[in-house]
């Protein structure tokens, strides 16, 4: 049972490093794009178009603010749609319990039938993290 905990635990720990990294990235994209679409948005406002001057150049400014404001758009909806957040808060239930769980086999005094439960508790409710 000893093996099956820590290989678990092994995976989870990968998914929820895995998760963590596509959690920040998606942040940091959207509020990348998010904060040079205002910025970009605000100095054409002060000082006119970035990209030159007339008609043509008002399109390509504003274009450009369009594209950073839609990949922020993109970025904040995948974020939420593919419930990235959420993820990595069990990830880290389920890393935690199986931490938990290889300490207290590390215990003399443990009870292996209640950790044996324990632990298809946690095969039951976190098996997507383990996998």
């Amino acid at each position: 049972m000893t093996n099956e905990i820590q290989e678990s635990l092994s995976k989870s720990e990968k998914n929820y490093e895995r998760l963590k990294k596509t959690n920040s990235r998606f942040i940091l994209i959207s509020l990348t794009a998010s904060v040079i679409a205002t910025l970009l948005a605000g100095v054409t406002a002060f000082s006119g178009p970035v990209a030159g001057a007339g008609p043509t150049a008002w399109k390509w400014t504003c274009g450009i603010v369009a594209m950073f404001t839609a990949t922020a758009t993109v970025f904040t909806g995948l974020h939420k749609q593919l419930t990235v957040s959420e993820r990595l808060a069990k990830s880290i239930e389920c890393t935690g319990k199986l931490k938990s769980l290889a300490f207290s086999l590390k215990l003399e005094d443990c009870n292996k039938d209640e950790i044996a439960k324990e632990y298809r508790r946690i095969l039951e409710v976190y098996s997507e993290y383990i996998v």
